[in-house]
């Protein structure tokens, strides 16, 4: 009876190795950015506003491949990226006589969700 315990062992044994060496492959590589852009006067986020991240100094992400989008109703833009990164996120509003901005950075890592927060200046460029 005691061999029989130990050959099944060893059967388990090889037989569950495989699971647990292909599941460790399924890790998320991917870094995610939630862009939150708010008014500098009340606070509140705002929709409709042009998101752009770029690399500064960087082919990757600058010039014609820099990410540009708007902000969803809740005033937050979302983008996934490939690869770990230092980027530079840029937002501006068109108003009536120009635009307003705000800046910020961002480092992302592998296998996370990061948050940045940009605040609108209530000053018209």
């Amino acid at each position: 009876m005691n061999k029989k315990n130990k050959i099944f062992s060893v059967l388990l044994f090889i037989s569950l190795l495989p699971i647990s060496l292909f599941s460790s492959c399924d890790k998320d590589t991917h870094c995610y950015l939630n862009v939150h852009v708010l008014d500098e006067a009340t606070r509140e986020p705002v929709s409709g506003v042009t998101v752009k991240i770029y690399q500064p100094g960087n082919t990757i992400y600058s010039g014609d491949n820099a990410i540009i989008g708007l902000t969803d109703e809740k005033g937050i833009y979302k983008h996934a990226f490939d690869a770990p990164a230092i980027l530079k996120i840029d937002a501006t509003l068109d108003v009536q006589f120009g635009e307003r901005r705000g800046t910020s950075d961002v480092r992302l890592e592998e296998g996370k969700t990061k948050d940045a927060t940009i605040t609108l200046s209530t000053q018209v460029f």
